[in-house]
């Protein structure tokens, strides 16, 4: 004995995860590069304080720690960068080891300690591993600053604003496939199909 079902339920279910699809989807589309630009700029914060952290301020002397090539900046204020010249600063190491102290222009890097602009004057390049004293004689505040690298502070926010995007792609995929499954819906809808089963009967 057979007898003819109305797929009602298949149907419903089928609308259903249409709308889910279509919501889920529109929320990652209009949210995910929102929500990529907020993380990564949260996430840029601890990279620009640890630059910040990594001014030697030099009064006249200060210390750091350099590898065989590498270098850090000498900067001085704005207001002062006239009177700051890079032949009146020395690096060395315990063991006497010099470093090269060159002349940089002030376009080379600024920025800002205690709210106040420096802007460079010098750079001291190491010769050999090891940790340098670095003395300035001029009449101004000198701080040592290492290289700004714009991949190790924007990083961050590059790699999350690119996961927003990729999240909001993700989104648009599932608003389409959501109104594909409501057209389909509704086309069953106005043409409805009889799904039969067999009924077995008890003996």
């Amino acid at each position: 004995m057979t007898r003819p079902t109305p797929p009602s339920a298949a149907r419903a279910r089928s609308r259903t995860g249409a709308i889910i699809a279509l919501i889920l989807g529109a929320i990652l589309t209009i949210s995910g590069p929102v929500l990529g630009v907020l993380v990564g700029s949260l996430a840029l914060v601890p990279s620009a304080l640890s630059y910040a952290d990594s001014t030697t301020r030099l009064a006249p002397t200060g210390t750091v720690e350099l590898d065989p090539g590498s270098s850090v900046f000498l900067l001085a204020p704005v207001a002062d960068l006239e009177h700051a010249d890079h032949q009146t600063c020395r690096a060395h190491t315990g063991n006497g080891v010099e470093a090269t102290v060159t002349y940089e222009p002030a376009s080379t890097l600024n920025t800002l300690v205690s709210g106040t602009r420096y802007e460079s004057f010098g750079r001291v390049t190491a010769t050999a591993h090891g940790e340098y004293t670095i003395t300035c004689e001029a009449d101004v505040d000198v701080v040592a600053a290492p290289p700004f690298h714009l991949s190790a502070v924007f990083g961050p926010l590059a790699w999350w604003t690119a996961g927003g995007i990729a999240l909001s792609l993700i989104g648009m995929i599932g608003v389409i496939v959501g109104i594909v499954g409501l057209s389909r819906a509704r086309v069953r809808q106005r043409r409805p199909v009889h799904v039969w089963h067999r009924v077995s009967k008890e003996p």
